[in-house]
């Protein structure tokens, strides 16, 4: 494992009282990975795997798999090793007085363990890259106050950029969660829409809030889940009524109404006819 150590840079606007800096930047290989437990405290690694591929050990023996474009963030504190390098060639950037707004000294996220990031937009991880190639780049130059005074921009632009990768990441996890509950509750719902169903109801059967449920399913469909509901209901309704030679009270029983009146109410503010002139208008 070759170093390069950098000097600290002037005070930045990163954080009163912070300046990030470079405190080294490191080639990770095949012959660093073994059982050897390592931890750094008060600063941030930030390892970008170029070639290969090996697993990253953390605190509770969690299997993290990393591969070529994987990029991992790594807190002060966090206990991790690598391990199963294969053809490794990976670029392990350490950055001292790190502090950003909201979170401990030293840490990117709250979070005791290691963040994988594998996917981007081509705009962060083009930007990303280029920081990180100018990073390596910047290891190789003699000049130690060069090094000092463009590391210090490069590590804080660093850190921005992967604070900003890793809000996009979870922005679409966040995104993918919410279809992911959305599709669970219109599947209960179309499976049970002819049934008495009132939202604290669907909520306790997904072991989710009334609140939660009701805006996880209008991002998805557009409409509230009651709405849904007595639409779905309608459209049987219409169906019945084109179809059997039920009277209107059995449909309205049928589609879960238990009072024909209301039912036919709510047939024609949403029809814009009444359920005896529908079937009448079609069926003739």
């Amino acid at each position: 494992m070759s170093s390069f150590p950098f000097g600290a840079p002037d005070p930045s606007a990163f954080e009163p009282g912070s300046s990030p800096y470079l405190e080294s930047v490191e080639s990770l290989t095949d012959a660093d990975c073994s059982d050897t437990q390592d931890i750094h405290r008060g600063i941030v690694e930030i390892i970008l795997i170029e070639k290969g591929s090996c697993h990253l050990i953390t605190k509770y023996d969690r299997f993290l798999p990393l591969q070529k474009g994987s990029l991992v963030l790594i807190g002060s504190g966090i206990l991790r090793r690598f391990k199963d390098g294969e053809n490794l060639n990976a670029l392990l950037i350490r950055i001292g007085d790190v502090h950003l707004r909201g979170l401990p000294p030293a840490q990117l996220a709250p979070t005791e363990e290691p963040i994988l990031l594998t996917r981007s937009s081509a705009t962060t991880q083009g930007i990303l890259l280029t920081i990180l190639q100018s990073i390596k780049l910047l290891a190789l130059e003699q000049e130690h106050r060069h090094r000092s005074e463009t590391g210090a921009g490069l590590a804080r632009a660093l850190v921005l950029m992967s604070v900003s990768l890793l809000a996009e990441c979870r922005n679409r996890d966040d995104a993918r969660a919410l279809h992911g509950m959305g599709a669970r509750i219109k599947e209960y719902i179309d499976a049970h829409y002819l049934e008495d169903l009132k939202l604290p109801d669907i909520a306790a059967v997904l072991h989710i809030n009334p609140y939660y449920l009701s805006h996880t399913f209008k991002a998805l469909t557009g409409v509230s889940p009651m709405s849904y509901i007595i639409r779905r209901r309608i459209d049987e309704a219409q169906n019945l009524l084109l179809t059997t030679n039920l009277s209107i009270t059995a449909i309205a029983m049928e589609c879960g109404y238990n009072n024909s009146n209301y039912f036919q109410s709510v047939f024609k503010n949403l029809v814009g006819t009444t359920p005896g002139k529908y079937r009448k208008m079609w069926r003739t």
